[in-house]
């Protein structure tokens, strides 16, 4: 009698065993999504972060970042920036500064806290008048001059803004940090009839 072999046998089984393998690998997965996650809830909402507040460039006067023959044809100068926080509740200050030096430092020519309005933009603006006829004025030397507007939603130390210390619900504490942003002209001031 002649003994018949079935093919898939002789070969090795094809097939047969791929559907098992996706049909076990899926229940597999499916399992792993039905594990339990951590069930700690929050006391609280975290506090947000501090974001830095913006200057914004296309309402800066004036746009010229460089202006050249100050006191010839004009003796007044008028500097502002308008500024936005996303933090609406956050005190913003506007820092004027003229020709600082860092090996000199002194603190700023001019401050002015913009009022909150409970929205991003701030309704007024920082704004710096320099008059040449005026008795001292900070730029009636012939000459270039630095004229900065730092804006920060913190207090400043020798221009830096510093950061508040954060107590957490755990006990901890965290660094919450203060930013500034600047925007700058150079002003050439020449000798003129404003005087």
């Amino acid at each position: 009698m002649s003994a018949t072999k079935r093919p898939d046998v002789e070969h090795g089984r094809t097939g047969g065993a791929w559907p098992l393998c996706v049909l076990a690998a899926g229940v597999g997965l499916l399992a792993a999504c039905l594990l339990p996650q951590d069930d700690t809830l929050l006391d609280d909402v975290p506090r947000f972060m501090n974001r830095p507040p913006r200057i914004i460039e296309s309402l800066v006067v004036p746009q010229e970042r460089v202006i050249q023959e100050f006191g010839l044809e004009r003796c007044e100068l008028t500097f502002e920036v308008a500024v936005e926080d996303p933090d609406v509740d956050d005190r913003i200050k506007v820092h004027w500064f003229i020709d600082y030096n860092p090996q000199d430092p002194r603190g700023p020519y001019r401050e002015i806290a913009l009022t909150n309005n409970g929205e991003a933009r701030r309704p007024d603006r920082g704004t710096l008048r320099i008059n040449l006829a005026s008795a001292n004025s900070e730029l009636s030397t012939p000459g270039q001059h630095l004229v900065e507007a730092l804006v920060s939603d913190a207090e400043l130390t020798d221009r830096q803004p510093e950061s508040q210390v954060v107590n957490l619900p755990d006990g901890g504490t965290i660094l919450n940090p203060g930013f500034v942003v600047s925007y700058s002209w150079v002003v050439n001031t020449v000798q003129g009839n404003c005087r």
